[in-house]
């Protein structure tokens, strides 16, 4: 390690500190965004440091196919996976794991995820003292730092498991500095939007028309090197509706009310989490509309939401209805769909649903 980077996790350490004794009760991604570093960069620096009343980190090996496939022996844990506007917290048991090149998939009842650990670059089990108790967790990120998947026990979880997974993953040699590196400290700029010629928005409209199964749409864009906002702009009045945001909190607000089980799929470039089941508490506090219910919360920033669509996509099974939330920069925040699994036609009361929050009101 350079003697830069000695010097800036001093500094890390000792504005965190004065974070800590000031705003005790701000969240690791708070903390990072004043300090202006990352989440993994306060997790590395701190594990670097050793520093007294910080968090106890200790960084992972990066098989992680081999960890997750043990995360069944943690028993029932809370997983989380966010995007700038968008958290999603589901807690329950892992069941099905598979692994294979450049993917985690995680079935089951209450944890359901596809995740994309090629981009991840460092892991952390994180143990972290949290007023009268303490919070123990793994951590996934990729290399500017920017978390990409967690996991935390629960008060039902098999703790002395977590330190066995632990103890068996850690890695004593890794390598922190891209962490601390000026060139990952730069803003990310929207990427410009390529022009679409009319002759590729029509091709891509009868392909659209031709769909046998909605796994089939990422595959589509790629043939047509369209994106996925572009997508929702070149079908509009086709296969896409343009509905005003405060739909979606009237969608989970009516879902509520008629007890229609609903799919919410949030993910960001390494992880894709879905809840499938219904949502009952609702609320709405400042610019937060959220879900908090015992096993799935969901906290959406409503200012930060820019379009919302109402799509449809053919399949074997008949038309498949979504809604779809995206932000000012045409990134997807959310997709909700009503539950249902391959092979099954879409449940009617999801696109009665969808009818009565698209009218104007």
């Amino acid at each position: 390690m350079s003697i830069a980077e000695s010097l800036e996790i001093e500094n890390i350490i000792k504005d965190w500190k004065q974070i800590k004794e000031t705003q005790p009760r701000l969240r690791m991604r708070e903390i990072a965004s004043k300090l202006k570093t990352s989440e993994g960069g306060l997790l590395a620096a701190s594990e670097i440091s050793k520093a007294e009343g910080f968090p106890q980190v200790s960084s992972l090996q990066t098989n992680w196919g081999e960890l997750f496939a043990k995360f069944g022996e943690l028993g029932h844990v809370m997983v989380l996976t966010r995007n700038e506007a968008c958290v999603h917290e589901r807690k329950g048991i892992f069941e099905k794991v598979s692994s294979g090149p450049g993917h985690i998939l995680v079935v089951g009842t209450d944890i359901d995820l596809r995740l994309f650990p090629g981009i991840w670059k460092f892991g952390f089990a994180v143990e972290e003292p949290k007023q009268d108790s303490t919070q123990r967790s793994f951590q996934f990120f990729n290399e500017n730092g920017e978390a990409m998947f967690k996991l935390f026990l629960t008060d039902k979880s098999n703790v002395s498991a977590w330190e066995k997974l632990r103890s068996e993953f850690k890695n004593g040699s890794t390598d922190f500095s891209p962490l601390f590196s000026s060139e990952n400290k730069k803003e990310t700029t929207v990427a410009e939007k390529k022009e679409i010629s009319s002759e590729t928005k029509v091709e891509f409209l009868n392909d659209w028309g031709k769909l046998e199964d909605t796994h089939e749409f990422f595959s589509l864009l790629k043939k047509h090197g369209v994106s996925r906002i572009q997508s929702m702009e070149i079908a509009n009045g086709k296969f896409t509706k343009t509905v005003e945001p405060k739909a979606v909190l009237r969608m989970l607000e009516m879902a509520s009310l008629e007890r229609s089980p609903i799919m919410v799929f949030v993910g960001n470039p390494g992880s894709i989490q879905i809840h499938t089941g219904e949502v009952t508490n609702i609320k709405v506090l400042e610019s937060w509309w959220n879900v908090l219910d015992p096993e799935f919360n969901l906290h959406l920033r409503s200012d930060l939401i820019s379009k919302v669509y109402i799509v449809d996509k053919p399949s074997k099974d008949g038309v498949i209805h979504s809604m779809e939330v995206y932000d000012a920069d045409g990134e997807l925040i959310v997709q909700f769909f009503g539950k249902r699994k391959p092979g099954q036609p879409e449940r009617t009361d999801w696109v009665g649903l969808l009818d009565k929050v698209s009218e104007p009101v």
